[in-house]
C-alpha cells in the first residue's frame, strides 16, 4: 500500500512515520519541493537557510483526529534587488501560510458552515472530530464571501425592513439595474440615507415608496437624482383611500345590502305560495353598535373638542392613533365589520326546493339529488343549511332564503376597484345597488379606474385632466388624496411614465427576512 495517497498532495509531501495516540493519529510529513519561490519576486531559490516544524490539523479518519507534523524548510532569496531575504517555502496545495489547518479540511469547514451555520456547524465539526469555534465558524464564511466590487450605481431602490417588527428597523439599497442589494443601513431617518447619498454622486434613478423621509433624503442627498415613486404603493393608497371613504359612510353598505336582500325576496315571491303563506321580514338590521364602543366614540369626540392631537387623544384612552383617525372621521360611531356573506349557492334552485317541499318532500338529501341531476355542484350540507329554517316555520310557511349581508369596508373597496366583470351575480348586484344609492360611490368608481388605468398603462399624459375631474368631483377623501400626490408631484408622475419601480426592492427584502428566519439560532 502506498501510504502517501492519504496525503493533500503527495507530490509536494511524504510520509516519515506514524504515531498512533489515544484519541488522535499524527503524521510526520515534509517537504519533497527541489526549490521554493519567493512570495515577493516569485524568484526560485535553492539556497537552503533552516528548518522548521509546523502543527497542522487534517481530516479525521473513521472519527479519529488526525494532525500533520510538517517538517519544512527557509530558504534564502538571492535576488539582491527584493527586500525579502529569508522566505518560508509555500505549500498552496497542503497548507496555507499561517494557517493551522489544511486547505481540504478548511473546505470541508467552510461548507459545513454555509450549509448549518455557526452553531449547527460547531455541533457537527464536534462530532466529526475537527471541533472548532463558532467564531472560528463565523470567521471562515466571512473570508469566503467574495467583496463586492466597487461600482457605480445609476438606479437605486430604497425600502425599510425590521431588524425586530414594531422597534427598529433599517433601510435596504438596491441596485436597480443589476438586481443586487448593495448596502443595508442601520435605521430608516433621512440624515442617514442622506449621507449615504452624499457619497454616491452618480446615483440618476431614486425609486421609493411615498416615505417623506426617503423623499427628503434624496432632495437633500441626490438632488440631481429623479425620484419615481412606486407604482404598488400608488394603487395600494388608492384602495386604503376607499375602504376610509365606506367606514365614513357606513350606512351605504347596509341600505345596498337590504336592497339586494328585498330583490332576491321579491324575484322568490313569483312562485305562488299556499293560501295563508304570510311574507317574512325583509328588513336587514344593521349589527348594533355596543355600548363600550359608542362609549370610546363619544370620549374621542370629547377630547377631540378640547383641541386635543391625535397622539395625546389615543395615549390617554389607551387605543391606537389608527382608531383615533377613523373615530374622528365619522359622524356616528361606526359598527363592527359585517362577516363576509353571500347569498346560498341553493338560491338558483330556491324556487324548485320550495314547490318540492310543498309537495311533502322534507328530506334534505333526496332534494340534494334531484337539484345535482338539475346541474348543481356544491355538497348536500348546503341543501340542509339552505331549509334548515323551513323547518321552523309554521305550517304552510316558507322562510326566506336569501342571506346577503352588508359587506365590510375593505371587501366594498375591493369589489368597487376591481375591473373586470367576471365576478359573481351577487357582487355584481350588491355594487350596482350601492351605485345607485349613493351617486358619489359611482364617481369615485370610475376614478379609480382611470387611475389605475393610468398606472399599469404609464399614460402620465392623462394626470392633469384627472386632478381636474378629481377637484370638480366634491369628494373629500379623493380629493386631499389628490392633495397629496400633487406634494409629491415629480415622484408620482415619473411613475406613471418610467420603467423603473420599486418591485424588486420588494422582493429583496421579502429575502432578506428569509435570511434572517433561517439565522435564528444559527451564528
Amino acid at each position: 500500500m502506498n501510504a502517501n495517497t492519504l496525503l493533500a498532495d503527495p507530490t509536494s509531501i511524504e510520509i516519515e512515520k506514524f504515531v498512533s495516540h489515544d484519541d488522535e493519529i499524527t503524521i510526520v510529513v515534509r517537504s519533497i519541493q527541489p526549490m521554493a519561490h519567493c512570495p515577493r519576486c516569485h524568484q526560485p531559490s535553492c539556497s537552503l537557510k533552516t528548518r522548521y516544524l509546523r502543527r497542522i490539523a487534517d481530516l479525521p479518519w473513521h472519527g479519529i483526529a488526525v494532525g500533520l507534523q510538517l517538517l519544512t524548510r527557509k530558504f534564502r532569496c538571492r535576488n539582491e534587488l527584493c527586500q525579502q531575504k529569508v522566505f518560508c517555502e509555500r505549500l498552496p496545495t497542503v497548507v496555507a501560510p499561517f494557517a493551522r489547518r489544511t486547505v481540504r479540511l478548511s473546505k470541508v469547514i467552510e461548507l459545513l458552515a454555509f450549509a448549518l451555520g455557526a452553531r449547527p456547524g460547531v455541533r457537527a465539526t464536534a462530532k466529526l472530530a475537527f471541533p472548532i469555534g463558532k467564531d472560528t465558524c463565523l470567521r471562515i464564511m466571512r473570508r469566503s464571501t467574495p467583496a463586492r466590487a466597487d461600482s457605480t450605481v445609476a438606479a437605486l431602490g430604497v425600502d425599510d425592513f425590521a431588524f425586530r417588527k414594531g422597534c427598529t428597523y433599517g433601510t435596504i439599497l438596491v441596485d436597480l439595474e443589476q438586481h443586487q442589494p448593495i448596502d443595508l443601513l442601520p435605521d430608516r431617518t433621512a440624515d442617514t440615507l442622506a449621507h449615504w447619498l452624499k457619497a454616491h454622486s452618480e446615483i440618476e434613478i431614486f425609486s421609493r415608496d411615498r416615505s417623506p423621509a426617503y423623499a427628503d433624503a434624496a432632495r437633500r442627498g441626490a438632488p440631481h437624482a429623479a425620484q419615481v415613486a412606486d407604482r404598488w404603493h400608488l394603487l395600494k393608497n388608492l384602495g386604503e383611500l376607499v375602504e376610509r371613504y365606506f367606514v365614513r359612510h357606513h350606512q351605504l353598505l347596509t341600505k345596498a345590502a337590504i336592497a339586494v336582500r328585498a330583490e332576491h325576496v321579491a324575484e322568490q315571491s313569483e312562485v305562488e305560495l299556499p293560501v295563508g303563506a304570510k311574507a317574512t321580514n325583509l328588513s336587514y338590521p344593521e349589527k348594533p353598535v355596543t355600548a363600550r364602543r359608542q362609549q370610546l366614540f363619544d370620549a374621542i369626540k370629547e377630547l377631540q373638542s378640547q383641541d386635543k392631537s391625535l397622539r395625546r387623544i389615543a395615549r390617554e384612552l389607551k387605543v391606537a392613533r389608527n382608531t383615533v383617525r377613523r373615530y374622528i372621521s365619522c359622524e356616528t360611531a361606526p359598527p363592527h365589520a359585517a362577516g363576509a356573506g353571500r347569498p346560498s349557492s341553493v338560491l338558483p334552485f330556491a324556487g324548485y326546493l320550495q314547490q318540492r317541499w310543498r309537495a311533502g318532500e322534507h328530506i334534505a338529501f333526496r332534494l340534494w339529488q334531484e337539484i345535482t341531476a338539475q346541474g348543481f355542484a356544491g355538497e348536500v350540507d348546503a341543501v340542509q343549511r339552505f331549509v334548515r329554517g323551513w323547518r321552523k316555520t309554521r305550517v304552510g310557511q316558507v322562510a326566506c332564503p336569501v342571506t346577503t349581508r352588508g359587506l365590510s369596508p375593505r371587501r366594498a373597496a375591493k369589489l368597487l376597484l376591481r375591473r373586470d366583470a367576471a365576478g359573481k351575480e351577487w357582487e355584481q348586484t350588491y355594487l350596482s345597488k350601492l351605485c345607485q344609492i349613493s351617486p358619489p360611490v359611482k364617481v369615485l368608481q370610475q376614478l379609480g379606474h382611470d387611475f389605475q388605468s393610468m398606472v399599469k398603462e404609464r399614460r402620465a399624459d392623462l394626470f392633469d385632466d384627472w386632478l381636474k375631474r378629481v377637484a370638480a368631483s366634491r369628494i373629500e377623501d379623493l380629493q386631499n388624496w389628490a392633495q397629496g400626490l400633487l406634494a409629491d408631484e415629480a415622484a408620482v408622475r415619473n411613475a406613471l411614465s418610467s420603467v423603473w419601480s420599486n418591485g424588486q426592492v420588494e422582493g429583496q427584502v421579502n429575502r432578506l427576512k428569509m435570511i434572517k428566519r433561517q439565522m435564528y439560532g444559527r451564528a
